[in-house]
């Protein structure tokens, strides 16, 4: 990964990872904020609307409280006709108006053996025993009780909140009960929605009695849930429920009377701040990668051109400087590379300088010593021609031949030389072109067809391609030496074997043959200008194959090879 992305993402992880703990912190706040506002609002009017059930339930048994006590009702249960019967209609007629002037839903009279006397809600029904309904069996014992239960009107069965009194004469004879009650249907719960502002729902194991909540009774029993208090959605609104156990006298629940509070405005209000505050942590986290892109761009382009400036310094290039305006530990460590290549380049220079004039000096005597051997033959042979002319013996012709002959040996030789010297002295700068190294092998080996045909020149090349940025002539030349030294090296029936290699960077020929090998001395100075293990040789050839191959940026190397003899390694840099 580089450099820059490294940076940019650190910085971008050290931006975002503080915006998403207060992302975090605020959602949670925010939640817990949501959750404390609907149970407030919920509390309020759970504890309305409970309120007002009770409250209801107290009225309508101090109502009966009152009507037990009231002396006609007295009267129409101890007055008797001549017949010895009661007041019936009249009994009847005051339980209707009773149950009207109170607005009750139901009103029943019943005697102290629990025979239903008059029912102000269904003045035509009397006559019954009801002795058998706890809640009027419970009455009967001379208690007041407060209770919800089942009661029937027209045919249909309503849960009621009842209030039952009993009737006492002279508060030491019970003579009858009196109870009056309020169903508890559609109309009981919009009551309870106007005076506590919850929605109302009467439920009875899994039946749903009664409802504010609008939409089909059996599509809102899929939203029940038996809990305590439970969060759920109808008709597209989300409302919280909250359940309130209806018990009888005896204490057994009944029914529940579930209260909602729709939350969505608060839903509404808390998505859009979620909404907000992603928001802006997205905007923080763009903010954080384009200044984090930025800041890495600035911080690493430097360091980027430090390294180009290293790779040209590194390939030999010392004119490379880095430009960078910028101050600081940067602009330091700028200034100072800048510094080193000025001093390297001087210095190479200099050595440059000092290895040109050591070379001309090393060139010098190698010339002066060259000349100088075959001119002591050349004077001798003169001399002796001379004498020989002046003693006009019989001897001059024979002396005459020789001494030409060594004259003219010694002047070849010199020739010879001097064509050498002036051949290593004009060599050519390379002028290179995209190539590929195997073909360039090919070419070499190629001036070779006797040597390939009798085996003792063997090619063993890459399957791969290894491009190279080099000039043909001067590398094929280089090659054919080191392959012509490697066959004069080997004995009859002897080979050499040239190999190409690929690698991630170079390309590589190595050129290996199994002869006698180099002595550890000879090894060392085989680069050395004028040293040669071959009588006749100049000592130059192995010295401008060097300096190919470095011209060329590459490397040359001697070793043993692994088949007796030497191995010469030369790596050429790879084509990107």
């Amino acid at each position: 990964m580089k450099l820059r992305l490294r940076i940019t993402l650190l910085l971008i992880v050290a931006a975002i990872l503080p915006m998403i703990a207060v992302f975090v912190s605020l959602n949670y706040y925010a939640v817990n904020q949501r959750q404390s506002l609907v149970d407030i609002k919920l509390n309020s009017v759970y504890g309305g609307a409970v309120s007002l059930y009770e409250r209801k339930g107290g009225n309508i048994l101090s109502q009966m409280n009152q009507l037990a006590e009231d002396p006609i009702l007295l009267r129409y249960l101890l007055v008797r006709n001549r017949d010895g019967f009661i007041d019936q209609q009249g009994l009847i007629t005051f339980a209707s108006e009773m149950k009207n002037l109170l607005n009750l839903d139901l009103l029943v009279i019943v005697d102290r053996k629990g025979i239903a006397l008059a029912r102000g809600h269904d003045p035509g029904l009397f006559g019954d025993n009801l002795v058998a309904d706890p809640v009027f069996a419970e009455v009967l014992k001379g208690r007041r009780v407060q209770s919800l239960n089942k009661a029937t009107y027209a045919g249909e069965e309503y849960l009621t909140s009842m209030g039952l009194a009993p009737i006492w004469y002279e508060n030491r004879e019970l003579v009858g009960a009196i109870a009056g009650g309020e169903f508890l249907d559609n109309s009981f719960c919009r009551d309870l929605q106007l005076l506590s502002g919850a929605e109302i729902l009467l439920v009875e194991g899994n039946d749903l009695l009664a409802k504010t909540i609008p939409g089909r009774t059996e599509e809102l029993l899929l939203y029940l849930q038996e809990k305590q208090r439970y969060r759920t959605k109808i008709e597209g609104l989300t409302y919280t429920f909250s359940r309130y156990p209806l018990l009888d006298f005896s204490g057994e629940k009944v029914a529940d009377l579930l209260m909602g509070v729709s939350t969505q405005d608060l839903d509404v209000l808390f998505d859009n701040m979620q909404k907000i505050y992603g928001g802006f942590a997205l905007g923080g986290l763009l903010l954080a990668i384009i200044f984090g892109y930025i800041f890495s761009s600035r911080l690493t382009n430097p360091i980027y051109k430090l390294i180009k400036a290293s790779d040209r310094l590194a390939s030999g290039d010392f004119s490379a400087r880095i430009d960078y305006g910028g101050r600081g530990e940067l602009g330091n460590l700028t200034d100072t590379f800048n510094e080193m290549a000025s001093d390297l380049q001087a210095y190479r220079n200099k050595l440059v300088e000092t290895e040109r004039l050591s070379a001309f000096t090393m060139m010098a005597r190698k010339v002066a010593h060259e000349i100088k051997n075959p001119l002591t033959p050349i004077r001798i042979a003169i001399e002796d021609l001379r004498r020989s002319y002046s003693e006009s013996g019989r001897q001059f012709d024979s002396d005459f031949e020789n001494s030409t002959r060594t004259v003219l040996d010694e002047v070849t030789a010199l020739t010879k030389i001097v064509d050498e010297f002036s051949e290593f002295a004009r060599f050519p700068a390379p002028k290179p072109d995209n190539d590929d190294l195997n073909e360039i092998v090919l070419s070499a080996v190629s001036i070779y067809p006797r040597e390939i045909e009798s085996g003792s020149l063997k090619t063993d090349l890459s399957s791969k391609p290894l491009p190279v940025y080099a000039d043909r002539d001067q590398v094929k030349r280089a090659l054919m030496n080191v392959i012509k030294n490697g066959l004069e090296a080997v004995p009859p029936g002897g080979r050499v074997t040239v190999r190409t290699v690929y690698s991630e960077r170079k390309a590589t020929v190595i050129v290996a043959d199994n002869g006698h090998g180099l002595t550890e001395s000879a090894r060392k100075n085989l680069f050395t200008p004028y040293f040669t293990t071959k009588p006749g040789g100049s000592g130059l050839g192995l010295v401008i194959v060097k300096k190919i191959v470095t011209e060329h940026d590459g490397g040359i190397r001697v070793i043993d090879s692994m088949e007796g003899g030497t191995a010469v390694i030369i790596d050429f840099p790879l084509k990107r």
